[in-house]
């Protein structure tokens, strides 16, 4: 099964940066993703806990992002999701009788660290400014 929470998370601070001007409500984000709003909210709450979004309470209330858009990396959201690493080892105990399955461990291991490092690299020169400016602006 494919996680989706960090493109979503990605979703919605894009759409927070690029409204900047506006408080929006979970329901307005959830129409934006397509998606439920009780997902939205869960979503919120974690990128509340890492200070990327301020939720005010309220009848006019909303969320708006905590930093300008140029100091928010995809490392960042990233790690705020902590989503399940891409590759990681297999935790079963191996058979001993046998070479290959008493390596493999230290071998995934290896792999899942450099994988790991590889994508926090990448996201980390990816912010979230240079997402809005893909985005073309509406016409009056």
């Amino acid at each position: 099964m494919v996680n989706q929470q960090f493109a979503t998370a990605v979703h919605i601070l894009t759409a927070l940066a690029f409204n900047k001007k506006k408080l929006l409500n979970s329901e307005t984000l959830a129409a934006s993703v397509s998606t439920n709003p009780v997902v939205i909210r869960r979503l919120l709450s974690l990128l509340t806990k890492s200070q990327l979004v301020t939720t005010l309470r309220g009848k006019s209330g909303g969320v708006r992002l905590s930093r300008e858009p140029q100091t928010i990396t995809l490392k960042d959201v990233y790690l705020a999701i902590n989503p399940a690493e891409s590759i990681s080892p297999r935790t079963k105990n191996p058979t001993k009788e046998c070479p290959v399955s008493c390596s493999m461990h230290s071998i995934m291991t290896t792999i899942s660290d450099g994988t790991q490092k590889s994508i926090l690299k990448y996201l980390e020169s990816q912010k979230l400014s240079d997402l809005i400016k893909k985005i073309p602006k509406p016409s009056a």
